[in-house]
Order: C-alpha cells, then sequence, then structure tokens
C-alpha cells in the first residue's frame, strides 16, 4: 500500500532558487504541453491518420523542441509536467474532472514532481531522518521533521510553497501489517457541529469530542480583518503581497490546528476499536443551511472521515458506512420506534424523548443506533 506524509522543509537560498525556478519551469511545460496536446488532437479530427495526442508523444516533440535555456533545467520536472497534463485529461475522460485549463502565473498552486528511477534518486538521509535527496539537486534539503515512518521504497516526492514556506509531500510504499488485535469491539460514530464527534461502544462508554470551532474564532476573525485590509491594497504591490502572505499563514495555522486534533482522535478510536461505524452525510446539501453552513464548513468532518479510513487500512480495522438514509437520530435506540412526520426531532432539540420511556441526549442516541448498525452489518456479512 501507499502512502503519503507531508513535512515542511527547510531549505537554504539556493535551494529556494531551484526550487522557485522548478515552480516556473513546470508552469511553462504544461502550459506548452496542454497548447501541443490541443493543437494534435484538432489535427488528428481534421486527418484520421495523423498520431492522436498521449503525454509520452506530447514529452517527445517537446524534448525534441526545447530552448537553450530549458537545459539548465531539472529534467524530471519536463516528464511529470507532461506526465500532469495526460491525468488530467483521464480524469476529465472518466467525468471525474473539468477539461484542463492554462495555469496562471499569479493564481496557480507553486510545486513540482520527482518521481523515482532507482534506488538512489529519492533518498531520506541522515541519523535523525530529516535529510532530503532529490534527483537533479546535489546538496541535501534539510526537513522540519524527522521521517519515523517506516518504508519500503519513495516513490515520488512533491514540492510545493505557500504563504513563503516549502513542503515535501512524501509518497512511500509500505508493508500492509495488520498486527493490531481489537477483540472484536464496536464503535459507534455521530458526527455534530458543536460536538465534532459522540461515540458509543460495547461497554455503555460515552465520550463527546469537543469542535474546534470556538477555540479557533479569533483566527477566524483574523482572516476577516486581513481580507478586508487586502482588498484595500493595489493588487500586485509589496503591501499586497506582504498580506496575501500573512492571510495564507493564518489559513495554514488553522489547518494544522485542525489536523493535529482529528489526527489524536482518530489515532484513539482506531487503536481501540475494531469495527466503526460512521455516518454517510451528504455535505453538500447540508452547507445549504445558511445558518450552519459556516459551521459545517469549519467542523471537516471529510478529513475525519479520510484519516479514519487511510488509518483502518493499515491498521487492519473495519469502517462501515451507514446508509445515508438510515434514521440514527429519529430511531429509539431501546425499542426501534421511528420519530415521523410532526414528532421529528429538530435540529433545536438536544434530548431524544420516546414513548416507550427512553429519553436520552439525541447524540449518544444516534451513536448507539450507528454502533448497533454495524454489529447487524458484520453479522449479516458473515
Amino acid at each position: 500500500m501507499y502512502k503519503s506524509i507531508k513535512i515542511e522543509l527547510r531549505p537554504n537560498k539556493s535551494q529556494k532558487q531551484i526550487f522557485d525556478q522548478a515552480f516556473g519551469y513546470s508552469r511553462y511545460i504544461y502550459n506548452k504541453a496542454l497548447d501541443t496536446w490541443i493543437k494534435m488532437y484538432e489535427d488528428h479530427k481534421l486527418d484520421n491518420s495523423k498520431e492522436k495526442p498521449t503525454h509520452r508523444r506530447v514529452r517527445n516533440i517537446l524534448k525534441k523542441n526545447k530552448e537553450e535555456w530549458e537545459d539548465n533545467q531539472l529534467k524530471q520536472v519536463l516528464e511529470t509536467s507532461v506526465e500532469d497534463v495526460g491525468k488530467a485529461y483521464n480524469m476529465m475522460w472518466k467525468g471525474v474532472g473539468k477539461y484542463p485549463k492554462f495555469k496562471s502565473k499569479k493564481k496557480s498552486k507553486l510545486s513540482c514532481r520527482f518521481f523515482r528511477k532507482n534506488d538512489y534518486s529519492l533518498q531520506v538521509r541522515g541519523e535523525r531522518k530529516n535529510k532530503l535527496k532529490l534527483v537533479g539537486i546535489d546538496s541535501e534539503i534539510h526537513m522540519k521533521e524527522s521521517l519515523t515512518q517506516k518504508y519500503d521504497t519513495i516513490q515520488e516526492v512533491t514540492i510545493s510553497k505557500y504563504a513563503n514556506k516549502y513542503f515535501a509531500s512524501i509518497v512511500m510504499r509500505i508493508e500492509n501489517k495488520n498486527n493490531l488485535i481489537h477483540n472484536g469491539s464496536y464503535v459507534g460514530i455521530d458526527l455534530g457541529v458543536k460536538d465534532l464527534a459522540t461515540i458509543n461502544d460495547d461497554l455503555g462508554k460515552y465520550k463527546k469530542y469537543k469542535s474546534l470551532n470556538k477555540q479557533l474564532i479569533k483566527l477566524n476573525q483574523r482572516i476577516d480583518l486581513y481580507n478586508k485590509i487586502l482588498s484595500r491594497k493595489e493588487y500586485g504591490s509589496n503591501k499586497y503581497e506582504a498580506m496575501r502572505i500573512k492571510l495564507h499563514r493564518t489559513y495554514l495555522r488553522i489547518h494544522n490546528i485542525k489536523k493535529d486534533y482529528l489526527n489524536k482522535i482518530t489515532t484513539n478510536i482506531i487503536n481501540n476499536y475494531q469495527y466503526i461505524t460512521i455516518e454517510d452525510l451528504q455535505v453538500s446539501n447540508m452547507i445549504k443551511n445558511r445558518n450552519l453552513s459556516k459551521s459545517i464548513a469549519q467542523s471537516n468532518w471529510r478529513m475525519f472521515r479520510t484519516m479514519l479510513e487511510e488509518k483502518a487500512e493499515s491498521k487492519g480495522n473495519t469502517i462501515i458506512v451507514a446508509d445515508r438514509w438510515f434514521p440514527s437520530s429519529q430511531l429509539c435506540s431501546s425499542c426501534g420506534t421511528v420519530l415521523t412526520k410532526n414528532d421529528k426531532l429538530k435540529l433545536s432539540d438536544r434530548v431524544y424523548k420516546c414513548n416507550c420511556g427512553n429519553e436520552m441526549d439525541r447524540d449518544y442516541n444516534a451513536s448507539v443506533n450507528l454502533r448497533l448498525y454495524g454489529k447487524r452489518f458484520v453479522g449479516q456479512a458473515n
């Protein structure tokens, strides 16, 4: 299996210069490859005897028609940028992505990619495993953190720049070892806005993980302020660029806080439970509610689920996704009655009350229903 880890870099001045040139060259090659692809396709439409565009054919054309200054650029950047054009077209044909667009100098993401040719092309070195060696760059690049993850090989590395900081996304091939023993334990997880997650397990244990929305109010207010100031700056000026970097660093800080918090929660769940039942939430529809759209967007339910699924794959847990129409909030966990029509719980109702006498916190009730759903699912599967 493959795993990706993103680590901040600490490049020196010469390494920064190499990366900045590579970002510009990557964008240049991408646009040139896209233009060549479009022309080849138009020629093929007019004359079927001419070849259809593929990323290899486009790459060969660009290599033959290289400018003199391109000889000083990183060779792998040309190959990976042309390959990205081919991937963009494949995604479009599959119906996943839109028609590829040309990259903008000011708005496009700054990144370039390196791939593995042999065991020495991509390496992590040093006693602390905190030095990155890339093909085409003579010196080692210091990483802010050590790469503690055990891996077989490094398949590719993507270098990116955001808020004047440099990052390396390292894709590794690792052996899938499912050695963790969970003893068949079950847990149901109900996601919410005020409380990020409410869990219930076989032992009757309830636990709520608070949302970070309130703790991040000051940082979100800072973003609003920076956006207001940025709108009054002259676009492209030095002051505009300085404020844009401040804004992006605030976004990055919020992202890192949330990612660290979700990592701790998901690791705790994965280490304690084997069968984990979660909801299949249609966030795109829920976010249409103007009163809750901002809170839902800031809750990062998608990131939470992605982390659970990735860790479960490597640890041997089983993730059970409840049917989208399963009424976990409206179903009584005691007698099985489903509230309908006028009896349905509203968002403002925080206590579930049933005619059978069951009265409990609505989030706890939903987590119990999800846990029981997981047990039935596993029982039917076996």
